[in-house]
C-alpha cells in the first residue's frame, strides 16, 4: 500500500488548442493540506476539477488509494464521495432550506432514511456552527455562512480528502475568516486538503506542503517555510511579493 493517498502522474489537460496543464505531478499523503498557490488562469482550479473528475485529463493517470481513477471500470460516483469537493460559488438549492441542502445527497446516493440523514447533516452544521441555522433558507444566509453550509454538505459524505476551489473568492472580506476559521478546524481534525487559494497569510500557515503554479506547470514546490520563506524560482519571488506586500 503507498503511503499516499493521492498520487498525480504527468497529467496533461487541454481546451482546444490551449493546454492548461502540462506535465502536472504530485503527491498528497493521507492527513496533510496542501495549498495550490499561482496566478489566476495558471491551471490551478483545472488541475482541482481533474481531481475529482469533473473534468477528464486528456493525458497521465490519478491514483487515489493506489487506484487509477480514470479506469473505465472505476464507479465515478463512488469516487466523488470520497473526493469532496467544495466550490466558490457554494452550488447550494436555495428552495431547500439549511437542513435540506446537506441532507440531499445523503438521501439520494447514500440512501439514507431522513432521520439517518439528519443526524449525520446535524452533526456536521455543528462543527462548521450553522447548526442554529438548520431551518432557514439559505437565501436568506450570508456568503461566509452558505460557504459553512457547502462544507457541511460535503463532510456529511465522510470524504476521505477535501478539494477546495478559492473556497473564499466570493466572500466580502469580513466574513472571510469564519470559513477559514472552519478549515483550521478541519486541518486540527487531520482531514486530508488541497487547496487552491489566494488567502496567502492562510496558506503559509496551515500547509504542510504548498504548490506553486505558472503557466499550466508546478514551477515550485516543497514545505510551506521553503516556498513562503525560502523561495528559489524567480517567478515565485516576484508572486509572493504582489500578494504578501498587498
Amino acid at each position: 500500500m503507498s503511503e499516499y493517498l493521492i498520487e498525480v502522474n504527468n497529467l496533461k489537460k487541454s481546451f482546444g488548442k490551449k493546454e492548461v496543464l502540462k506535465d502536472i505531478s504530485l503527491r498528497v499523503k493521507k492527513g496533510e493540506v496542501l495549498s495550490i498557490i499561482g496566478s489566476s488562469g495558471s491551471g490551478k482550479s483545472t488541475l482541482l476539477r481533474c481531481l475529482n473528475l469533473l473534468e477528464y485529463p486528456d493525458g497521465g493517470e490519478i491514483l487515489f488509494e493506489g487506484v487509477n481513477i480514470l479506469n473505465k471500470n472505476v464507479d465515478i460516483n463512488k469516487t466523488r464521495e470520497e473526493i469532496g469537493m467544495c466550490f466558490q460559488s457554494f452550488n447550494l438549492f436555495n428552495n431547500y432550506n439549511v437542513l435540506g441542502n446537506v441532507t440531499l445527497a445523503l438521501r439520494k446516493i447514500k440512501k439514507m432514511k431522513k432521520e439517518e440523514a439528519e443526524k449525520i447533516a446535524l452533526k456536521e452544521l455543528e462543527k462548521v456552527g450553522m447548526a442554529e441555522y438548520k431551518d432557514q433558507k439559505v437565501d436568506s444566509l450570508s456568503g461566509g455562512q452558505r460557504q459553512r453550509v457547502a462544507i457541511a454538505r460535503s463532510l456529511a459524505l465522510n470524504p476521505k480528502v477535501m478539494l477546495f476551489d478559492e473556497p473564499t473568492s466570493a466572500l466580502d472580506p469580513e466574513m472571510v475568516g469564519e470559513v477559514l476559521d472552519v478549515m483550521k478546524d478541519l486541518k486540527q481534525d487531520g482531514l486530508t486538503m488541497i487547496i487552491v487559494t489566494h488567502e496567502m497569510g492562510f496558506s503559509r500557515d496551515v500547509s504542510d506542503h504548498v504548490i506553486f503554479m505558472d503557466e499550466g506547470v508546478i514551477k515550485e514546490e516543497g514545505t510551506s517555510e521553503d516556498i513562503f520563506i525560502n523561495p528559489k524560482e524567480e517567478r515565485t519571488k516576484e508572486f509572493l511579493e504582489r500578494y504578501l506586500n498587498r
